[in-house]
């Protein structure tokens, strides 16, 4: 298994962060999306450099194997269904790593939330690693 370097994983999580805002921006202002989705695209491209200088480190930690038993049923006050397709066993590696980020924010807002009623946060992007959606429900039976 291959671990990406520290340096490299902070310089990820900045340009993560600074495309989060970017899709907040295009959220929050419509009008800018054609000039914003040229940004997404150039960070792509950014993406793309910072991993070719990455410095992956090998270990000797064996994957984890996934459980196919069924958890047992219970009433979530979260739900979520996450659909993501990636070019490369290392862009899914990375395209995961984006989706829990940004699932990390969608779950504090929804967590900072005064309403008691069901509601449901979807996010996504796509790029030249592939894509990812999803949609977080908050509440009774999410």
């Amino acid at each position: 298994m291959e671990k990406v370097d520290d340096l490299t994983r902070e310089k990820l999580r900045e340009w993560q962060m600074r495309r989060l805002e970017i899709k907040d921006r295009i959220q929050a202002h419509p009008e800018q999306t054609l000039a914003l989705s040229k940004v997404l695209d150039l960070m792509d491209e950014e993406h793309a450099q910072i991993m070719s200088a990455a410095q992956f480190i090998r270990t000797s930690e064996p994957s984890p194997e996934p459980s196919i038993d069924q958890p047992p049923s219970v009433t979530a006050t979260y739900q979520l269904h996450l659909n993501v397709s990636a070019h490369s066993a290392e862009d899914l590696q990375r395209l995961l790593d984006m989706a829990v980020h940004e699932l990390q924010r969608q779950i504090e807002v929804a967590g900072a939330s005064a309403s008691t009623e069901p509601r449901r946060y979807p996010g996504g992007m796509t790029g030249s690693l592939g894509g990812y959606q999803f949609e977080v429900g908050v509440g009774q039976d999410a």
